[in-house]
């Protein structure tokens, strides 16, 4: 034994591996000094002693399947496994096992490495790739949960659960109140500080109010982790901002129904929503019903060209033509109303003269109009729309109520302002306390039309009829020569 001792002694010059060499058994027969120096158990303690004894409880089962194996198979093998050092400390190592088959008692040679930074290191990153999934899971399913949330309580709980679920022991808390309370007046909004032992963050303000996210900041001290809270309350943060827009919204609300005055805001939505509305129902009309009765009137007119009908059916074939005829023009008259053809590339100005002259065709009275170049206004399409039913709304007021016989309408560029003046010389409603004249349908549309454009109408009674005077805020393209 002397001699392979200085054998191994000479090895273990030229390498940093620990060296063994054990028996059947696992009793150690030789062991390199620097085992000892690692383990922190003397030669006497290691020697002629199981060597599994000093390996991690959880990790024995594996290693003697494995050294079962090498028994039988007589083939070397390499495992990972965690020793257990004399002082309670434990490291991870990695070992190369070749068995010598045919030497007394089965001697097999085992060369051992320390890969505890390594293996440290591997758990790191595992860690870390773990955590990195559950706090991408956290916000996505966060983000996707807000779509339910209708009340700044609802985000609070939402809020409290998530933080608890994904750090434990982070204790958060929602602080409400002014910025002197936590002794922070720099606190800005979606950004962390650390106040004593507390992470804070503001999410939002309600009637001078913060709204603080408050964390144990001993429970968040990892960067991704950081990085998540902050995603957090910035999803947090719009949520917030938008439930107090919507409560803002609602209490407008609420004032405009007791003082019987609708917000602007309130009409250009409204109104917006009948105008998609139209165009929508215009759309079906036009592409299902109309399509359906020219179709019948082209089937009935083959019907009568094709055939030689008898004269009592063929003039009843020709009625029910002609009912089909005027249906397709109640349709087609139906949808531009509901949707004014080619406003947008006519423009204003244009359109009106078309509505005029449709208008004239049937009615009783006479249209005088009257315009300066509208096409130096710069109108939005909100905006065309808006004075277009308008002046549709004049006419049914014309046609239903006042029963004039001659209606005028003259527009004007005003101060970046376009004036629309409506003159009739039809009847007058009383004007009085219990009839006021915007409670009229048709002016009191008009009257909501001109406040949804931010104008203002001003309705005067004449000798002989009604004045209206509608001014609104228009840009005016001005050529370049212009100051």
């Amino acid at each position: 034994m002397n001699d392979m001792q200085q054998l191994f002694q000479t090895v273990l010059n030229y390498t940093s591996d620990m060296l063994m060499i054990v028996d059947r058994n696992r009793h150690p027969i030789y062991i390199t000094p620097n085992v000892y120096e690692l383990t922190g158990f003397t030669p006497e303690e290691a020697l002629n002693r199981d060597a599994f004894l000093l390996i991690h409880p959880e990790d024995r089962d594996s290693l003697m399947s494995r050294h079962k194996k090498l028994l039988e198979t007589e083939q070397s093998n390499s495992s990972e496994y965690r020793i257990i050092k004399k002082n309670g400390e434990i490291r991870y190592f990695e070992c190369k096992t070749t068995p010598l088959p045919y030497t007394e008692n089965y001697l097999q040679v085992v060369s051992v490495r320390d890969i505890h930074e390594r293996k440290q290191m591997e758990i790191e990153l595992e860690y870390y790739k773990n955590r990195h999934e559950i706090l991408q899971t956290s916000l996505k399913n966060f983000s996707q949960e807000l779509f339910s949330v209708m009340k700044l309580t609802d985000l609070e709980e939402r809020l409290m659960k998530e933080i608890k679920e994904i750090i434990p022991d982070s204790n958060p808390t929602i602080m409400k109140g002014d910025l002197e309370n936590v002794r922070s007046p720099e606190l800005r909004l979606g950004k962390i500080e650390v106040v004593s032992d507390k992470l804070l963050i503001k999410i939002g303000e309600k009637k001078q109010r913060s709204y603080i996210l408050s964390v144990q900041a001993n429970a968040a001290q990892e960067k991704m982790d950081l990085i998540w809270l902050e995603t957090l309350a910035h999803y947090s943060m719009m949520v917030f901002e938008n439930l107090i827009m919507i409560e803002n919204l609602v209490e407008q609300l609420e004032t405009a129904s007791q003082s019987k005055e609708s917000p602007q805001w309130v009409l250009r939505m409204m109104f917006n929503l009948q105008e998609q509305q139209r165009l929508t129902l215009s759309s079906d009309l036009h592409d299902t019903v109309l399509q359906d009765q020219i179709d019948l009137y082209r089937r009935l007119e083959s019907i009568l060209n094709r055939y030689d009908l008898d004269k009592d059916v063929k003039s009843k074939f020709i009625e029910i033509e002609q009912g089909l005829l005027d249906i397709i023009h109640e349709i087609r008259t139906a949808c531009n109303n509901l949707r004014p053809p080619l406003l947008r590339e006519l423009g204003l100005e244009r359109s009106l003269e078309n509505l005029f002259e449709h208008i004239q065709v049937t009615s009783t009275y006479k249209i005088i109009f009257t315009a300066e170049d509208l096409s130096m206004l710069s109108l939005s399409e909100e905006q065309t729309i808006g004075i277009y039913r308008i002046v549709q709304e004049f006419l049914h007021y014309a046609e239903e109520y006042s029963k004039a016989n001659l209606i005028k309408f003259d527009f004007y560029n005003e101060k970046d302002q376009v004036k629309i003046i409506y003159r009739d010389n039809g009847d007058l409603l009383e004007m009085n306390s219990e009839n006021p004249l915007f409670e009229n349908m048709r002016l009191a549309n008009i009257n909501q039309r001109a406040q949804c454009l931010g104008g203002r109408i001003d309705i005067l009674r004449q000798n002989c009829g009604v004045m209206a005077v509608l001014e609104l805020p228009i840009e005016v393209e001005r050529s370049l020569g212009d100051g």
